[in-house]
């Protein structure tokens, strides 16, 4: 067994609150404000989780901050990450849409420094994972109550969440809400067990995070969600002690919030779309004064009935626990063997209670464009973050999808064998290091690394058939946490390094902050200058797209601004000449040619012109739902070949 260091080798007790404090703010702030599966918070997310490495990696450099000394398996695992963000990096020298590339190298930078901020973490010595469970445990159920609380009183919610039924803020997406809930599973019964004997307080703050976790991940409606959370009380079960009492707690706190979440998909209302603010009004008030009974329920069945029915009588609860579990998967399967049949098709299932019992999906159809995007281009693929372009010429309908629902073949189709490789030895080495910390150190922190473990676990699997790494709001928690289990136990050392390497340090900080802040300036100047356009700024609507291009080099819209202000200004050889040099930029992009083909259509009314960029778009994107019978590409084919009109030189 390792024995974990003592507080006086690491860092004093105001440096340690100092990384609390720090740690606990940048993972708040990124489950609230990651901004869905955009990346318009990551600059400053981002921006800041680096600054924060960059303090501790210069301190380490002149010896004022230790750091734990992590093993090989952690190097092996923070090698392999790195590279993968550095080869995601080169992918935009032959990705079809560099910037959509850019963007992906950005999430990567902001990954790297969470790990780095997890690492540091670990110096807090012997209550390191104690505090991180606990950090984890109070930043989820937070957005777990907020999300809820949005539920219970619409005039919380946003207006998206109007629009779409399924619980999923604050996060943006209801599968990464569910990732957050089944993480809180291992994280409330960690919280309720191991203050078993201890204090009632936390008991009920376990009790209650269990609750909130079956409540809010049954509300997203997710499938992948209740597989996930499954294998979080598993491995919980497994790993942990008191086994009974864990799964007593569970139950106990679950049943309530189950019945509730039953009730609540019986009412349009609350799970359904286009409903009236007063329907959604009424039953969400009613829907959150049961949830505060259900809560009650919970937390004392937790606190008093648990502990009091258990002693005497863990073996056959034991027993009686198990055999409600297999009749529950039983059950599941039997569902899911009567619509068997009807498994795989194109059409998803709908956004209601009956998701649970539902078999269809079309990812399977993403896996295969996502393959063959990865055939075309097997080595180094399309581009790290470019399956919405690269897709369009494989896809076999119009719908618009941005990842084919799955990180492996994700990784596989924007950057090919190479990127696949890495992200296996990434995956790989932090199993064994995980592994190694869940093993090796000594009670009380070993359980609490279990509950810490819980979220990589969770969202390993919930990875397989989503796209969570697109979302910071759940990856940057689960690489801090992956970094905290790095750290965790390992002796505390000062590398004192010197100058050159904090110079380095530095030198890499602002090449990385410039690297998150340039597209976001870009986008900036972009929307100044459609508004200037719109104001009839001309001369300045020019200079900021402009100003954007020379920030952004590798995307196409400031050069649709640029195009728009130079129509605008009636100079249409201009204007021509921008929206040209966006299909040079990305030539294999079907909307770079669509855009050049609808201002030659509409604006220079040049039939020949728009037939070629548009028939050139057609041909990259044949299953558009812009192309329609009377679409522009059918008008100018038309025009071309109308024997009157001598177009094309014909």
């Amino acid at each position: 067994m390792e024995r974990a260091q003592s507080r006086s080798a690491g860092v004093s007790r105001v440096g340690a609150s100092a990384v609390v404090l720090a740690a606990g703010s940048l993972v708040a702030a990124t489950v609230f404000f990651g901004g869905a599966s955009g990346d318009g918070n990551v600059w400053w997310i981002g921006g800041s989780a680096v600054l924060m490495a960059t303090v501790a990696l210069v301190g380490a450099c002149f010896g004022v901050l230790p750091l734990p000394a992590v093993d090989r398996p952690s190097w092996l695992a923070i090698g392999g990450l790195t590279v993968l963000v550095l080869w995601t990096g080169a992918s935009i020298a032959w990705s079809v849409a560099g910037d959509l590339s850019w963007s992906a190298l950005n999430k990567g930078i902001a990954y790297l420094a969470f790990v780095v901020v997890g690492i540091v973490f670990a110096t807090l010595g012997t209550n390191t994972t104690r505090i991180a469970a606990s950090l984890l445990a109070l930043v989820f159920g937070s957005a777990l109550v907020w999300a809820l609380a949005g539920k219970a009183i619409p005039a919380l919610a946003s207006d998206d969440a109007v629009r779409l039924a399924r619980l999923h803020s604050p996060i943006g997406y209801w599968n990464a809400l569910a990732l957050v809930a089944d993480a809180s599973l291992a994280l409330g019964a960690w919280l309720a067990v191991s203050a078993w004997e201890r204090r009632l307080a936390v008991r009920a703050v376990g009790g209650a995070l269990v609750y909130c976790a079956v409540l809010a991940g049954l509300l997203t409606a997710s499938r992948a969600g209740v597989l996930a959370g499954a294998l979080a009380v598993g491995l919980w079960l497994w790993l942990g002690e008191r086994r009974v009492e864990s799964a007593a707690v569970v139950a106990v706190a679950g049943v309530p919030a189950a019945v509730l979440a039953a009730w609540a998909f019986s009412r349009p209302a609350l799970v359904d779309t286009g409903q009236t603010h007063a329907a959604r009004v009424h039953d969400g008030g009613i829907f959150g004064g049961l949830a505060l009974l259900g809560l009650g329920l919970a937390v004392a069945g937790v606190v008093w009935v648990t502990p009091r029915l258990l002693p005497g009588r863990e073996r056959p609860l034991g027993r009686g626990l198990a055999a409600a579990a297999v009749v529950a998967v039983v059950a599941v399967l039997a569902v899911g063997a009567t619509r068997g049949t009807h498994a795989f098709s194109q059409t998803e299932c709908s956004n209601t209670a009956s998701r649970f019992s539902c078999t269809n999906t079309n990812r399977v159809h993403w896996w295969k464009e996502a393959g063959r995007v990865f055939l075309a281009h097997p080595l180094g693929g399309a581009g790290a973050g470019t399956f919405r372009v690269a897709r369009l010429r494989y896809r076999t309908s119009g719908d618009p999808v941005t990842e084919p629902h799955s990180v492996p073949l994700q990784v596989l189709a924007g950057t090919g064998l190479v990127g696949i490789a890495l992200l296996g030895v990434f995956v790989g080495a932090s199993g064994v290091s995980v592994t190694r910390r869940v093993t090796g150190l000594e009670e009380p922190e070993r359980l609490a690394a279990v509950a810490v473990a819980a979220l990589p676990a969770v969202y390993a699997l919930h990875a397989l058939v989503d796209y969570d790494v697109d979302f910071v709001a759940v990856t940057g928690p689960t690489l801090f946490a992956l970094g905290v289990l790095f750290g965790a136990g390992r002796p505390l050392v000062r590398p004192q390094l010197g100058v050159a390497p904090a110079v380095a340090v530095l030198g890499l900080t602002i090449a990385a902050v410039a690297s998150l802040a340039l597209p976001w300036l870009a986008n900036r100047r972009i929307d100044a200058s459609y508004a200037a356009s719109d104001a009839g700024r001309i001369v300045q609507a020019a200079a900021k797209a402009r100003s954007a291009r020379s920030l952004n080099p590798l995307s196409p819209d400031a050069l649709y601004a640029l195009g728009s202000a130079y129509v605008s200004a009636d100079d249409l050889d201009a204007a021509r000449a921008a929206y040209e040099r966006a299909t040079r930029l990305q030539p294999g992009n079907a909307e770079t040619w669509y855009q050049l083909g609808l201002f030659e259509f509409i604006t220079a009314r040049d039939m020949c012109a728009a037939y070629i960029a548009l028939n050139h778009s057609y041909t990259l994107d044949p299953r558009n739902t812009h192309w329609t019978k009377d679409s522009e590409l059918v008008q100018a084919a038309a025009a071309v070949n109308d024997p009157e009109n001598p177009a094309c030189g014909r």
